[in-house]
């Protein structure tokens, strides 16, 4: 039996065009519930930013103030896995992105602070920070509180895509943007679009796709649950660690790792 997907032709050519698209209500409250849990049971034991990892991958005190960060939480969590492998979640994926599988790269939990010490998601791309070839993947990102423009829901520049991918911005520097120094060379820099939706609303981006997270202006925390899918195309660069498995993979090679599988497609 095929898995269901929202996706349609018109929302796939939609993303193609404008590198973003929104779906709201795609999980339920109980399966939404169930995440939630499992994410501030990984606040509350302070867990790794990444396993295994120097420090536990956390880089410095100005960058949980842009959010806490958890990668590969379905490693450790059920209710994290059943969320993080759903087969409607990944077979929207690879409809939108119009190849023949997707594999994941790695979750991540994104817990944007509350109050006067939360900082701006700064203007960037995800792709400079991933260790692929040809860009392509992209990631569902779902919104575990509601969110709003008050507590830091992303922002999306239509189209921006198309420029491909550009130089790493420095996430929680003040000044830096991927837009400001667009706009430096000479580009007209579309206007963005405000993704506000409820709990268990999905976006989905491409990884050169501009956006942003403005600081949480709230009393609560912001809690997210992105999932990174990658075509069957991509290959590893060796740039960069690979989620956990960098030295069990060649450069040049596929991503043919059990922390890796294929989610969706064949």
């Amino acid at each position: 039996m095929p898995t269901i997907s929202p996706a349609t032709p018109a929302d796939a050519e939609f993303f193609q065009q404008n590198g973003y698209i929104r779906y709201e209500h795609f999980f339920s409250a109980e399966e939404i519930a169930s995440l939630r849990h499992a994410i501030d049971h990984a606040i509350d034991t302070h867990r790794a930013r990444i396993r295994g990892a120097e420090k536990d991958g956390r880089v410095s005190e100005e960058y949980e103030r842009v959010f806490n960060q958890m990668v590969n939480l379905w490693t450790d969590y059920p209710a994290a896995k059943e969320v993080a492998f759903h087969p409607r979640l990944a077979e929207t994926a690879r409809r939108l992105s119009g190849c023949r599988h997707v594999r994941i790269y790695h979750d991540h939990a994104m817990i944007k602070p509350p109050g006067q010490t939360s900082k701006e998601t700064n203007w960037h791309q995800d792709a400079p920070y991933w260790p692929m070839d040809p860009v392509g993947a992209l990631s569902a990102w779902i919104a575990v509180d509601d969110v709003t423009a008050d507590n830091g829901c992303l922002h999306f520049v239509p189209g921006s895509h198309q420029y491909e991918r550009l130089e790493p911005i420095k996430l929680g520097v003040a000044g830096e943007s991927i837009v400001a120094k667009m706009k430096e060379r000479g580009y007209d820099v579309p206007e963005p679009v405000t993704m506000d939706m409820p709990a268990g609303g999905v976006t989905f981006h491409h990884g050169c796709t501009f956006h942003y997270a403005g600081p949480n202006q709230t009393a609560a925390p912001r809690r997210a649950f992105a999932i990174i899918y990658m075509p069957d195309y991509t290959t590893f660069t060796g740039t960069h660690d690979a989620a956990g498995a960098a030295d069990e993979m060649k450069a040049g090679g596929p991503w043919d790792h059990s922390l890796h599988p294929i989610l969706a497609g064949d």
